[in-house]
């Protein structure tokens, strides 16, 4: 496996190419690196200009007071010069950020490059790349905008989402968009042409990335070496992916090599927190809290479509719920359907939830819990109360969903859940559903190839 560490924290950087015009990339590239205050050595390149942006300018790389660990080249011209001359002077790693222009000759360049590179013993990315992003680590070499608190607010996680995207587009938007509830991304990459390093290439040192837990595709063309690595690294991190093309035969390849397919963009994140935050599911049958039948009949019926199966509780625990929660809960004790509460205020209805949950989650019968939540803000509904319950049934998946919720009060849950890495849906029932059964799908085919 190749070594891509520098591409993603390298110690030290130059780029080659940095203008002086705001606002275009070569000038972007600079300005992101500074407004994220990254700690490594910095280092540019242009001819015509003495300094950018207070950094100074080198005009020649024989004027470089050391060897940068990697080289950046967002020039228009003489990339296979500057590449020999970074290959004189010992670069050993080199990201060619430029795009290729209409008619130049595609296969010549490739040529010479791997040429050059395999002279100088020098491992590339690109051409025609955005970029790299790496949150934890506080680097980028995108070349559109990277948001400086998008960046804070990732930096030193733990674990996380890695996006890989066959669109320049989609990868760089991730500098400045966030999904609805936070998840933490721990990077991100478009390779552009990717002539000797690929997507398999970057799958591979996902595998050992640690800060990798769920790695997210976006595929406009899915190769047999991306099969081959998904294979590999599917047997121990999720691999989800969205396909834009048309060869059917080689998304069932890639789905069968262990990926798993999702039906929208939007779903590379909204269901890669499920795969972040939940436990494996031990089994299909599911317990449900709601505060109506109408929500709890929508999330049953996507469960019969997904083939999952409403949990059978003890008689123990339901005579608890019927003796404490009260309302039209029925006879079974699950679904819980509190309607009517007795006052429509917070502690009664958390304490509600708290009960339920309580008694569905120590049941052996339950393997994982829905929430469904329709409240107003005045309810001021606390969702804390589930710290004590993830750390005492921490093998249990809780995914909530919020129908109709007044927006204030969805912050407020949305907020509190995802401190703790709970996922939330909102008005999205089908999805999270959807979301628990792959989830399952996928650790229930993981056992399955380990014992083979």
């Amino acid at each position: 496996m190749k070594d891509l560490k520098p591409f993603f924290n390298p110690k030290s950087v130059l780029i080659i190419g940095a203008s002086r015009q705001a606002l275009s990339f070569s000038f972007t590239i600079l300005k992101n690196l500074l407004e994220i205050f990254y700690q490594g050595k910095l280092y540019i390149m242009n001819p015509n200009a003495n300094d950018i942006l207070g950094v100074t300018s080198y005009h020649t790389v024989e004027e470089l007071p050391e060897v940068p660990e990697l080289a950046v080249i967002v020039l228009g011209k003489d990339i296979l010069e500057i590449v020999e001359k970074l290959g004189k002077i010992g670069v050993k790693y080199i990201a060619i950020q430029t795009e290729l222009k209409p008619g130049t000759k595609v296969n010549d360049i490739n040529l010479k490059l791997n040429q050059i590179c395999e002279k100088y013993q020098i491992t590339y990315l690109g051409p025609s790349m955005l970029g790299v992003i790496n949150f934890i680590d506080n680097f980028t070499t995108s070349i559109i905008p990277v948001r400086q608190h998008i960046m804070r607010e990732n930096k030193n996680i733990k674990e996380g989402i890695s996006f890989i995207a066959q669109s320049g587009g989609l990868a760089g938007a991730l500098g400045w968009w966030t999904p609805s509830q936070k998840l933490p991304i721990s990077k991100v990459i478009h390779l552009g042409k990717g002539y000797h390093i690929n997507e398999a290439d970057i799958l591979e040192y996902f595998l050992t990335d640690g800060t990798t837990k769920v790695v997210s595709l976006f595929l406009r063309d899915i190769t047999p070496e991306i099969i081959t690595a998904v294979n590999r690294i599917s047997l121990l991190k999720p691999v989800l992916f969205y396909y834009v093309g048309k060869n059917d035969v080689a998304e069932r390849e890639l789905e069968a090599a262990g990926a798993i397919s999702v039906q929208n963009y939007i779903e590379l994140f909204e269901l890669a927190k499920i795969f972040l935050w939940c436990p494996a599911p031990k089994g299909i049958n599911l317990g449900i809290i709601g505060p109506s039948s109408g929500a709890i009949h929508l999330i049953v019926k996507e469960m019969r479509k997904q083939h999952l199966s409403l949990a059978k509780p003890r008689e123990e625990a339901r005579d608890i719920i019927l003796d404490k929660v009260g309302g039209s809960t029925c006879a079974f004790g699950n679904p819980v359907d509190y309607w009517p509460p007795e006052k429509f205020v917070g502690i009664k209805i958390c304490g509600i939830y708290n009960t339920a949950s309580e008694v569905l989650l120590k049941d052996e019968a339950v393997d994982g819990l829905i929430l469904a939540l329709e409240f107003f803000t005045e309810i001021e509904f606390d969702f804390s109360i589930y710290a004590q319950l993830i750390k005492k049934y921490p093998k249990k998946p809780i995914i909530v969903i919020l129908i109709q919720a007044e927006h204030e009060g969805a912050k407020r849950v949305i907020k509190s859940a995802t401190e703790l890495k709970i996922p939330v849906f909102e008005n999205e029932v089908e999805r999270a559903v959807r979301g628990y059964k792959l989830l399952y799908d996928y650790y229930s085919k993981i056992k399955k190839r380990n014992k083979n």
